[in-house]
């Protein structure tokens, strides 16, 4: 048994339906996930803003290109003649969506307000659409499938735009999911949303398909995750900034993650987490190129070179507070993390001396009331449009040059920021942005191209 995750690119249009379908029909017992059809989620979110800012009209436009896009595809991929049934309900599902989004937007409009709730429920259309459609079509491509809803099995609290799963709760109502499959359907579900204990739509996140279809593989017992997308696994670094970067075959669970949560995109960082409970792998495939190796992620991988990948995050920004009150106290530390914590503002990187800390932060969201709260703290300078720089591998801490090596390679770029302290398989640093492709450059071709 084995969940399959279908991402935005694999469901652009009626062509990449078509290769999905003929993917999935070599398949037996098996979940499928699908994301919203490329551009469909940010376009909802824009219609959302635009309805918001008091206009109307061309948020309604937004939704009129929504629903052409997938009337678009059922019109290509069903004969409203030989298959009537089908083809009627297919386009009663997108009309009775797009009303209801028209109807949101009218309220937002009206109101002047677009609340986390709302922006969920207008959020998570995309999947809704996508995965119902996929299923009905389905069985004409040689797939006996079947939609389950996601907002009856992955169960969250209710932290609207971030809401966090309970896998009891999710546990609880995977036979929602079983039955059918131990009835030999294929079920097919939309991926990143769920719903709260209120039956209230919720959603993981950005990015949060990979998240639903490793959280369903963990309440099943599954053997293998797949992470479909546009490309043949995670690389050495982001082929758009190194064309020379090559696809990874195996690499660890923990390699995965950082690679992840530092920027590689090919994978959603909170993935991994379900997936190592139960040591089920993960694979990120190719969907149009379904006969490539792809990479494998597992407990285990081997690491013969030095290091495995290069991330990277731009856009970051450096807070960094001042104070002669932090020499030889304690709690400073604890006052200004609490700080943070307070207004849910993540942390990725830290650095201190004596008398000031340094912090990154990869969003500006909520920065503003931390900062006016960490100036009774000390002094507050900050560092923006910077980039974090992540190289990834194994054993860094008995390793030895691993460092010097790295840091030769980019000496003619300032470096604002180095973190490595207890982590064995991550060394980060911060760079300006203008040098990030540079550096990325320079150090893929000492570490991988020779």
């Amino acid at each position: 048994m084995k969940v399959m995750k279908f991402g935005g690119t694999s469901v652009a249009d009626a062509k990449a339906w078509k290769q999905v379908y003929s993917i999935v029909s070599q398949e037996k017992d098996v979940v499928i996930v699908v994301s919203a059809t490329t551009k469909t989620t940010n376009d909802l979110l824009l219609a959302a803003d635009l309805a918001k800012e008091n206009k109307l009209s061309e948020a309604l436009e937004v939704s009129e290109r929504i629903l052409k896009r997938h009337t678009d595809i059922i019109d290509e991929l069903v004969d409203d003649e030989t298959h009537s049934e089908i083809f009627t309900r297919c386009y009663e599902w997108i009309n009775k969506h797009i009303e209801l989004l028209n109807n949101y937007l009218l309220g937002i409009h009206t109101l002047g307000e677009l609340t986390p709730r709302s922006n969920d429920v207008i959020s998570s259309l995309g999947e809704r659409l996508s995965s119902f459609l996929i299923a009905q079509i389905g069985p004409l491509y040689s797939v006996d499938s079947i939609h389950v809803d996601s907002k009856e099995v992955i169960k969250t609290n209710s932290d609207f735009g971030k809401a966090i799963p309970k896998s009891k709760d999710i546990a609880a109502a995977i036979n929602e999911v079983k039955e059918p499959l131990e009835a030999g359907k294929t079920v097919i579900m939309g991926g990143f949303y769920g719903s709260n204990s209120k039956g209230e739509i919720t959603t993981l996140g950005r990015g949060g398909s990979d998240y639903t279809a490793s959280l369903v593989g963990l309440a099943l017992g599954v053997d293998d995750i797949e992470i479909w997308t546009d490309v043949s696994g995670m690389y050495t670094c982001d082929p758009r900034m190194v064309p020379t970067a090559t696809p990874i075959p195996d690499i660890s669970f923990n390699e995965a993650a950082e690679l992840a949560y530092f920027g590689a995109k090919v994978l959603h960082p909170a993935t991994i987490q379900p997936a190592v409970e139960r040591n089920i792998p993960v694979w990120i495939k190719n969907t149009f190129r379904p006969n490539d190796h792809g990479t494998k992620i597992y407990a285990t991988a081997p690491l013969d070179d030095t290091l495995r990948a290069i991330a990277f995050k731009k856009d970051i920004t450096i807070v960094t507070v001042t104070s002669t009150r932090m020499l030889l106290a304690y709690g400073f530390l604890a006052r200004v993390f609490n700080i943070f914590e307070k207004h849910q503002v993540s942390v990725d990187l830290v650095s201190t001396s004596e008398v000031s800390v340094s912090m990154s932060v990869d969003s500006k969201e909520r920065l503003d009331p931390v900062i006016e709260e960490l100036m009774e703290v000390g002094h507050v300078h900050i560092h923006d449009k910077m980039a974090l720089v992540c190289v990834v591998g194994q054993r860094f801490l008995k390793s030895t040059g691993i460092a010097a090596r790295v840091f030769k390679t980019v000496d003619k770029y300032p470096i604002q920021l180095i973190s490595q302290g207890s982590s064995d398989i991550n060394l980060s640093f911060v760079v300006e942005n203008e040098h990030l492709i540079y550096v990325v450059q320079e150090l893929h071709k000492e570490f991988f191209e020779k």
